[in-house]
């Protein structure tokens, strides 16, 4: 899937974009589906969706990096969505206790 955005970021380049943003993969194993399929009683989140979430989101960030040098007068921009993510998500949530649904709104 890597691979699959830096040849479309590559695509971009040649129609004569040089600046381009691209997004991380969000924490997909908190999406309502994943919880309610894989996080068992008491819905949590899918800890392994997430942690391929994480790879690919590395994969991604070195491949924009390479091409920031293969072609120089591109600029290429990471843009971290998962963690904020993760973070307003349920960390923001456990303070206030369980407050199910309100994760399910803003992520749908």
């Amino acid at each position: 899937m890597a691979n699959s955005a830096s040849s479309f970021v590559q695509e971009l380049y040649k129609l004569g974009a040089r600046r381009i943003g691209v997004f991380s993969a969000p924490p997909v194993g908190c999406v309502p589906a994943q919880r309610t399929l894989a996080g068992g009683v008491e819905r949590e989140c899918a800890q392994t969706l997430n942690e391929a979430a994480k790879l690919f989101n590395s994969k991604l960030s070195k491949k924009l990096d390479s091409l920031a040098s293969s072609l120089p007068s591109g600029r290429f921009v990471y843009l971290d969505i998962y963690n904020p993510l993760l973070s307003i998500s349920f960390k923001t949530l456990e303070k206030y206790g369980k407050m199910t649904n309100s994760l399910e709104f803003w992520i749908i």
